[in-house]
């Protein structure tokens, strides 16, 4: 059975991982499948070297992809569809996966073929009105710093005059594929009360990679660690997509004794560069796992670390409403403070120091919840079975 793979071509691993975990703890498994992967050329080196098949296409190699999403968004709906279209014919899917691919109903749907989509709260909202804040985006339509992305904009508006009428009733369509994979657990990623079609929606637990650090990477961190020997560990990240400045929050630290590692490349005084530790990419379960306190942009994958290594956290506000919910939800459950972002509460940094202040009495989180979550997260993910949804999305 041929499985196509289509994570949204501009969401970096965020929107890749989700489907390579289920790929590796679920799917290869399976020797009647033959999974492929539709994404650049420099992934595929990387998937291909581990075994899995990808489609042999130079998607977004031959262009300038800086350019197609900043300025020119018809072009880059007209090439993702295209190239979307001359990967379902290569294949030839009985079933296509994907992670926040918005076109791919114009290869799904109108083909007949069923569609799985790993969706998340900020598709299935269910935080009570008094949280949202209606000047939020989807963290798809965040551009750079508070302007939208024109891509989401003009795909989910259907403004531009690329589709036609058939074509417009597909896209719209595309938040009711017939099976739905949801990366978490029900008492954080909650469907609202009156949701259709539950049934169709199949809890997955988080679909993360437990990666370790390379050897290069261990000895860099393990002089780190040794420069900073007394100093308890505050890792800060805003993921690989978002753009929210936290050097305000990296120099607070810092000076007050703290050691820092980042993912975030920031400008550091003279006295304090040997305290923080940067790099882009880290291997988030290990570096979580020996931090005292994790401060992150609450993004689907990374909001589960912090809970599956006992560790207290803080949010980040970064004008998102899919991540403001979580956000919201964990501090609810009491896992979690909040930060707001600076343009939703301008005392934002009174809220921030009081939040410190009690990690630092050790009373910002509730450690028995946080234990009640971790085993939430085992039992779901044990339970999860993907021969269930694909024999949902095949009926």
């Amino acid at each position: 059975m041929n499985i196509l793979n289509i994570p949204y071509f501009a969401g970096g691993l965020s929107h890749l991982i989700p489907l390579y975990a289920l790929h590796i703890k679920h799917l290869k498994k399976d020797t009647e499948i033959k999974n492929h992967f539709f994404v650049s050329k420099h992934t595929q080196n990387f998937l291909r070297a581990q075994g899995i098949s990808c489609v042999p296409l130079d998607y977004f190699e031959d262009v300038n992809e800086s350019i197609l999403m900043l300025q020119d968004s018809v072009k880059t709906i007209k090439y993702v569809t295209e190239k979307e279209r001359e990967a379902c014919e290569r294949v030839r899917p009985v079933l296509i996966i994907e992670d926040t691919s918005l076109t791919t109903p114009l290869i799904a749907e109108k083909n007949n073929i069923p569609r799985i989509s790993i969706q998340r709260t900020g598709i299935f909202r269910s935080i009570d009105n008094y949280f949202r804040n209606k000047n939020h985006v989807h963290s798809l339509q965040k551009g750079e710093h508070t302007e939208r992305s024109l891509f989401v904009s003009d795909t989910i508006s259907l403004k531009t005059k690329i589709f036609n009428h058939s074509e417009t009733l597909f896209l719209q369509q595309y938040v009711k594929p017939k099976a739905k994979i949801i990366p978490g657990i029900p008492t954080i990623e909650c469907l609202p009360d009156n949701i259709e079609n539950r049934e169709s929606y199949f809890y997955s637990g988080p679909l993360l990679v437990m990666d370790k650090p390379s050897k290069e990477l261990s000895i860099r961190l393990e002089d780190f660690l040794n420069r900073n020997k007394q100093k308890p560990i505050v890792f800060i990240t805003t993921g690989t997509i978002d753009k929210t400045p936290i050097e305000k929050f990296i120099e607070y630290f810092v000076e007050r004794g703290y050691a820092v590692i980042t993912t975030c490349n920031c400008d550091i005084r003279e006295p304090h560069k040997q305290s923080v530790f940067y790099k882009k990419l880290l291997p988030l379960n290990y570096i979580c796992g020996i931090s005292k306190l994790v401060i992150h942009q609450c993004g689907s994958g990374m909001y589960h670390y912090p809970i599956m290594n006992s560790v207290p956290s803080l949010t980040i506000g970064t004008l998102c409403y899919d991540r403001e919910d979580i956000a919201q939800r964990l501090q609810q459950l009491g896992v979690s403070g909040h930060i707001p972002h600076p343009e939703d509460n301008l005392n934002y940094w009174d809220i921030f120091l009081k939040l410190v202040k009690r990690f630092e009495e050790n009373t910002l989180v509730d450690f028995n919840e946080i234990n009640r979550l971790r085993l939430e997260i085992t039992e779901t993910s044990s339970n999860f079975k993907i021969d269930q949804v694909l024999q949902y999305a095949l009926q």
